[in-house]
């Protein structure tokens, strides 16, 4: 039997895992700290959206306090991928 055939990688911190065979959705993430990690960041990412588009809504320029607002969030993102890559090397 070859294990490595049934591996997956947490979709969360990358690592190899062997999924529970209990049936249901796929297994995505390795462990529940991981999905519950997964969970809060999409949490995050949804405020953030619905205050953007409250932003939109109230502002006087739209176009620019849109491209602003999304500028801080889109480098955001790029700091928070650095963070989880500098994470995984260090725990690898």
């Amino acid at each position: 039997m070859d294990l490595t055939a049934e591996l997956r990688t947490c979709d969360w911190c990358s690592h190899h895992f062997l999924p529970r065979n209990s049936g249901g959705h796929p297994q995505r993430f390795c462990t529940p700290v991981c999905r519950r990690l997964w969970l809060e960041k999409l949490a995050k990412r949804r405020k953030q959206m619905r205050r953007l588009a409250v932003l939109i809504k109230t502002s006087p320029e739209p176009r620019r306090s849109f491209f602003v607002e999304y500028r801080r969030l889109v480098q955001e993102a790029i700091d928070a991928l650095e963070r989880q890559r500098h994470a995984a090397r260090v725990l690898s």
